[in-house]
């Protein structure tokens, strides 16, 4: 299939991405629940059984450590991350341990999480893949769900969503979406100097009906304020414009480009810009000719609402 039909598979019907490689942390002990509490921007008390949510872990600077997806297993909280971030995630939690009972461990082996998009994904998963752990995750661009596949399993259940329709999506397609939907990623627009308000991850991470955790000082002030002075936007990019490209008004650097890719609206990316030049239609100067400001991701999600 070519990229204009994937896309519109994904946008509109049903698609499966290819096996991820997540890592999966298990926090299990009397007090895990209430411990991730404490310690994410993210409100486990709130959740129901078997439930999910999209969570940032923050040092108390207000600096991200790592983000991922949460569920609520029977026997803890299973913690999906990206497996650049997640040491570091790991590392910050059980530093934090010190009078609960929590232990924290990897249990990646043995398992797979298959991505399935688009608006039929869920009566996809419900035909081909009753029994199994999901989770919707708004990181992909379009609607999702993630199920948790055992790794022997994995292959042949991809296969079977494919034989029974589902557009079979690569990682550039994955990538492209995401980038087209303004979704940051872990290790381009993500990463340890990034504060959550500034890559655009307030509005769907962080509760602001919960109690205090770990950085939350930083995100009350900032959001109250609403006066971040750089932020997440989604680009449009001429042909030669990649990741590290600068970007220029007026002669001087605003900002730089972290992600790029070919889409059927065109040649997308995302980057980060000062605030004084996010507006919308914003042109740019930057590698291969002029990019345009095509909405500030970090702009709309600044008030929690």
């Amino acid at each position: 299939m070519t990229l204009s039909e994937n896309f519109q598979a994904a946008r509109s019907g049903v698609a499966v991405g290819p096996l991820r490689p997540r890592t999966l942390l298990h926090a299990g002990g009397p007090d895990a629940r209430d411990f991730l509490h404490r310690m994410l921007t993210q409100d486990l008390r709130g959740l129901p059984p078997g439930g999910a949510a999209h969570f940032a872990l923050l040092t108390v600077k207000g600096h991200l450590v790592g983000e991922g997806q949460l569920l609520l297993v029977d026997d803890g909280v299973l913690l999906d991350l990206d497996p650049a971030a997640a040491g570091e995630v790991r590392a910050q939690l059980e530093k934090m341990i010190i009078m609960d009972d929590v232990t924290v461990t990897d249990r990646s082996e043995g398992w797979r999480v298959l991505p399935l998009l688009g608006p039929a994904a869920e009566a996809a998963a419900g035909a081909h893949a009753a029994g199994l752990s999901r989770w919707v995750n708004r990181r992909r661009g379009v609607a999702a769900i993630d199920l948790l596949v055992p790794a022997g399993r994995a292959e042949g259940l991809r296969a079977a969503l494919v034989a029974a329709g589902a557009a079979a999506l690569g990682e550039s397609d994955l990538e492209a979406l995401r980038i087209a939907g303004g979704v940051g990623r872990w290790g381009a627009e993500l990463d340890g100097t990034r504060l959550p308000m500034e890559a655009g991850l307030t509005a769907d991470a962080i509760s602001f009906t919960k109690g205090c955790y770990l950085g939350q000082e930083v995100v009350a002030r900032a959001t109250s304020r609403g006066q971040i002075q750089r932020g997440l936007v989604l680009l449009r990019l001429p042909e030669g414009a990649g990741p590290g490209s600068r970007l220029a008004a007026a002669g001087v650097e605003v900002g730089a480009v972290t992600s790029a890719a070919v889409t059927p609206d065109g040649r997308l990316g995302l980057g980060y810009l000062k605030r004084a030049t996010w507006g919308a239609g914003t042109r740019l100067a930057t590698d291969g000719g002029e990019a345009e400001v095509v909405r500030a991701i970090a702009g709309e999600q600044e008030r929690p609402g």
